[in-house]
């Protein structure tokens, strides 16, 4: 990227586009928050090769999506009915699963003959975020001392509002004036849901957001938000994880299952749920949930980045054996932990290893469509786990190319006195794999999910 990425960090919070090829991306650069607009009608005024510059990559980002939704409906239609529309954008692992996408479709020109969503939404932010060097400079210089927030300021901080436009016919960021309907827009992606009252019942503290310090953020799967968090009452720190209000279902199925796994006590390594965070300003009212507050694990690594034959031989199989072990005690109680893949694995300091993630779904490769959420289908994913601890070479890519997913858990590093450390740069790497999750039902008020647990074991 620029200069801006060599030297500092760009979390995405969101990006968008319409019907009418306007675009918005919103980004953290060095603690800053910035939404970005480009019209595609301020361009054809000005110049046109920028302006069809802008339209192809718009149009590639469409025409990957379109056939990427005609993949899923032609699984849908060979008989896979829990195939859904409803997709993220994650990193997918280090594992080597491609082989096993049925419905990956063949092409004479190789596969980079079409570019996936993900790379091409890649390519369309990083081209509009490579206007921004003097932006960055003067706003957010790399060199800014971070700024101490609470989880409340870290989501509604000031935000820096440009459009695009073409100036001395080079595109140029355009400072412009808060608007309460560009306020509206950043008030949006503040995570907010619903709480059903056998939620609301749980015997758990509720938390305001302002009596909570950011000490680390998550960056990746997007969007990026707070990670380490710690009480300003008691020091005690939280790893923070967000409510998904798209997917309300995938929320109230892994609250269901902390709070079992929380009774149950099993001898197995799994985040516990302390508590949540309101989504009220005032106070810590149980109606709204930004959301849940669990045990952070020390130092944590994704599994997918430990499967090397420069890890010791023995140290990959007692994970291995433990990866086994976990799942096993799971179903042995009737909880199906629903996406089973190597990046939900965690490691702690301590080599220690945790299973985290009960939200359900699946992952393309790593289980079949039909096996979603089943204890067939955990079989299946661990089963590759297994293989590619056991036999790193034949089993897995280099990790360097493909990120893994899950950084769950995995945040920023807290240097002495607090400050929160940048690593890496912000040119984000081109991805392949899109992780599908199911379809949630709008409107479900979740009353009639308080046996999720047992309801989901009894398909199987």
């Amino acid at each position: 990227m620029t200069e801006t990425a060599k030297k500092g960090k760009t979390y995405v919070l969101d990006f968008n586009y319409d019907e009418n090829d306007t675009s918005a991306v919103t980004v953290l650069i060095n603690d800053v928050r910035f939404h970005i607009t480009v019209d595609p009608a301020d361009l054809q005024k000005r110049d046109k090769p920028i302006y069809y510059e802008y339209l192809d990559k718009v149009s590639s980002l469409r025409e990957a999506e379109e056939r990427e939704e005609e993949a899923v409906e032609k699984a849908q239609i060979a008989g896979n009915k829990k195939a859904k529309k409803e997709r993220s954008q994650d990193r997918d692992s280090a594992v080597d699963v491609s082989a096993d996408d049925e419905y990956a479709e063949e092409s004479e020109e190789g596969e980079d003959a079409d570019q996936d969503s993900a790379s091409a939404q890649v390519e369309l932010r990083n081209w509009i975020l490579d206007t921004f060097t003097d932006v960055v400079k003067e706003w957010a210089p790399p060199n800014r001392e971070p700024v101490s927030s609470t989880l409340h300021e870290w989501y509604h901080g000031p935000t820096y509002f440009y459009s695009m436009q073409i100036k001395s016919g080079k595109l140029e960021p355009e400072l412009i004036d808060t608007s309460d309907d560009l306020t509206a827009k950043i008030d949006a992606l503040v995570p907010k849901l619903h709480m059903p009252k056998y939620i609301q019942d749980i015997d758990a503290p509720w938390l305001c957001a302002h009596d909570l310090i950011v000490e680390a953020e998550v960056t990746s799967p997007e969007p990026a938000h707070p990670g380490l968090v710690t009480s300003k009452a008691t020091g005690e720190k939280y790893f923070f994880k967000p409510v998904v209000p798209s997917q309300p279902g995938l929320v109230k199925r892994e609250i269901s299952i902390l709070q079992k796994l929380g009774r149950l006590d099993l001898d197995i390594k799994v985040p516990r749920l302390l508590g949540f965070v309101s989504a009220s300003e005032s106070k810590a009212s149980k109606t709204e949930a930004t959301g849940m507050l669990l045990t952070p694990i020390d130092s944590p690594r994704p599994l997918t980045t430990l499967l090397s034959t420069s890890v010791p031989e023995q140290q990959r199989k007692e994970w291995a054996s433990k990866c086994e072990t976990y799942v096993k005690a799971l179903h042995s109680h009737a909880i199906i932990w629903g996406d089973a893949k190597a990046d939900n694995f965690m490691v702690d300091a301590d080599n220690e290893l945790w299973i985290i993630d009960f939200g359900g779904s699946y992952t393309e490769g790593w289980v079949d469509p039909e096996l979603s959420e089943t204890k067939e289908g955990d079989r299946m994913g661990l089963k590759k786990v297994v293989q590619a601890l056991e036999d790193p070479q034949k089993n897995t890519f280099d990790p360097v190319i493909r990120e893994t997913a899950s950084s769950l858990f995995v945040t920023e590093r807290v240097e002495e006195g607090g400050k929160r450390k940048r690593d890496g740069d912000d040119q984000e790497e081109d991805v392949k794999d899109t992780k599908r999750r199911k379809e949630d039902g709008a409107g479900d008020d979740g009353e009639d999910d308080e046996e999720y647990v047992e309801k989901s074991s009894a398909e199987v």
